[in-house]
């Protein structure tokens, strides 16, 4: 039976050594190409790990918007995966332990689940809190994937924050984690600019510069071979339909000139805006991806090459 916290403790927490950097890859609203969810996953698959917090999912997820899968099999269901939101004591390629936070970001009781997330961190008196988010964007994915980076450490986002953005979002349950627990730690999150037309594609890349922002926040290691490759396998197959599609190619070309601009810090104000100074609208973003999956598509109506 579960009391009323949102979480059970697996593992004596007492026994897990202090110190320890604190990650959090977590998927939900801001999560564009999937990247936390990715992210997590290449940690878990990759790296030794054993659980030692998990949060109460059902009471936590919107379980309407968000379906766990469940196989059928021609007369009978034949398993069920529910959802998991956890804390995981892990081991990066190096053999350094540091604690993970992964799984659904919760729909419900943001502020309980914080409290109980910061209560953890102040028990395991974590060094530093490093979180992954992505958001979709007019960027190209030919240049080098660019990170907006907030928080409380200015060498770091200084160093790694491309684009500097004043604006009133959405809130997230990542974001509202950053708000409460940079007030007691060094905390950084790093927000990868994913290419607004890639969509659900498979794109490794924005995964594999979400490890590599953690890589560079916390000095830990991961194993990104299978990421790198299909970051490989991707853009040649993006390389060949752009070949293809006249269409793709000037978007494509528009995006890298703008972005282009803005690195090399011209009158551009920022790589996301238009010849006038605007941010596409979402109905201009939509329509760019439809026409980039409708060329996915040959003249006679096959899969021309899936990504």
């Amino acid at each position: 039976m579960r009391s009323n916290r949102l979480s059970i403790e697996v593992e004596d927490l007492d026994r897990i050594p202090r110190g320890l950097h604190l990650v959090i890859a977590m998927h939900g609203y801001a999560d564009a190409a999937g990247v936390g969810e990715l992210a997590a996953a290449t940690i878990i698959e990759t790296l030794d790990h054993r659980l030692l917090v998990d949060f109460d999912t059902d009471v936590l997820i919107d379980h309407r918007s968000r379906r766990p899968p469940m196989d059928f099999e021609e007369d009978r269901v034949a398993s069920y995966t529910p959802h998991t939101l956890a804390l995981s004591l892990a081991q990066d390629d190096a053999g350094r332990s540091f604690i993970l936070l992964s799984g659904p970001e919760p729909d419900w009781m943001w502020d309980r689940f914080t409290a109980e997330v910061m209560e953890y961190a102040k028990r395991l008196e974590v060094a530093s809190v490093t979180s992954v988010i992505s958001a979709a964007m007019p960027v190209p994915h030919t240049r080098p994937l660019a990170t907006t980076v907030s928080g409380n450490q200015p060498e770091l986002i200084e160093r790694y924050s491309a684009w500097r953005p004043s604006s009133r979002i959405p809130g997230s349950v990542v974001l509202l984690l950053e708000y409460r627990l940079s007030e007691h730690w060094p905390y950084a999150t790093f927000c990868v600019l994913v290419p607004h037309y890639i969509g659900d594609s498979g794109y490794a890349g924005p995964a594999l510069t979400a490890l590599e922002s953690i890589t560079n926040a916390t000095g830990l290691l991961f194993r990104t071979e299978s990421l790198r490759k299909a970051d490989r396998e991707f853009h040649q197959a993006v390389a060949q339909q752009i070949g293809e599609h006249d269409e793709l190619s000037t978007l494509v070309k528009s995006l890298e000139a703008r972005y282009d601009a803005f690195m090399n810090e011209s009158d551009v104000r920022s790589p996301l805006v238009d010849e006038d100074g605007d941010v596409p609208s979402a109905d201009d973003i939509a329509a760019d991806l439809q026409r980039f999956l409708a060329m996915r598509k040959d003249s006679g109506g096959e899969d021309s090459g899936r990504l």
